[in-house]
């Protein structure tokens, strides 16, 4: 009898012990992570952090399209356009690399803050690094490394006719 009640009591300690401890890492109020460097909370436990901003200087006046588009660039690949597309779009690199070559000067937004790139001049981007390629003005974007590129884009495009203008393009083989 006495192992019997020893065994018992020892079940219970047991129990109650992982009662009180799941009850007490249960809670839903307890923040799961602080801000970091760069990074704000905006409500407790869900942390941010920008990756990119852009100024539009000119709102449209007219009807946009405000889309998000994800494009997997293959080794090798090329795009090329943008002098007759009235769109904004803005680059965010999630993985590989991209090299860009555009005709208009750009800030590119990088982990160690943003860098002014000359019009006609050719910059990297990595995983995380983004820019906003402007209205209307001539570029390529190319894929000179050995992995798939990821990268997604925020476009603000003019609606015409009822329908967004697609983003302009001319692939290049």
């Amino acid at each position: 009898m006495r192992r019997f009640v020893l065994r018992l009591s020892v079940i219970v300690v047991v129990l109650c012990g992982s009662f009180v401890a799941w009850g007490s890492g249960a809670s839903a109020q307890a923040p799961v992570a602080t801000p970091g460097p760069g990074e704000f909370e905006l409500a407790p436990g869900l942390i941010g952090r920008e990756l990119a901003n852009y100024l539009v200087e000119a709102p449209p006046t007219e009807q946009v399209s405000f889309g998000v588009l994800r494009f997997t660039g293959a080794p090798g690949s090329v795009f090329t356009g943008g002098e007759d597309d009235p769109s904004i779009g803005l680059l965010l690199v999630e993985s590989g690399e991209l090299t860009v070559r555009i005709e208009g000067a750009v800030t590119v937004t990088r982990a160690t803050g943003p860098e002014d790139v000359a019009a006609g001049t050719a910059f990297t981007l990595g995983p995380g690094e983004s820019f906003v390629w402007p209205a209307n003005v001539h570029g390529e974007v190319r894929n000179d490394g050995q992995e798939p590129a990821v990268n997604l884009v925020v476009s603000l495009a003019p609606v015409e006719g009822g329908a967004a203008t697609p983003m302009a393009g001319t692939p290049v083989p």
